[in-house]
């Protein structure tokens, strides 16, 4: 958990369209793009790719208790795009 800390502790906020972009495509993408970069550029989500789904699981745990707000069904959307598209088994 303390290397997913890691990726995730400077707060830096950019725009959530240019970073969009630089995202994989899939059901959700806007959705984690726009979320993420409220508080910290992509950068921090790309360093952290290939991670399990139980870290990715942590992680956005971590963002909420730094302020993020989502609700469960989008707390999930976020999980299994992350877990599929940024976890250990996606095409890099």
């Amino acid at each position: 958990m303390r290397r997913v800390s890691a990726f995730f502790g400077a707060v830096v906020a950019l725009s959530t369209q240019a970073w969009a972009a630089e995202l994989p495509e899939g059901p959700n993408r806007a959705l984690v793009a726009s979320r993420c970069t409220e508080c910290h550029d992509l950068q921090m989500v790309f360093d952290a790719a290939g991670i399990s789904r139980d870290d990715w699981n942590g992680a956005i745990e971590e963002m909420t208790s730094y302020g993020l707000k989502v609700t469960p069904e989008e707390r999930n959307q976020i999980l299994d795009y992350l877990a599929t598209f940024l976890g250990p088994t996606a095409k890099k």
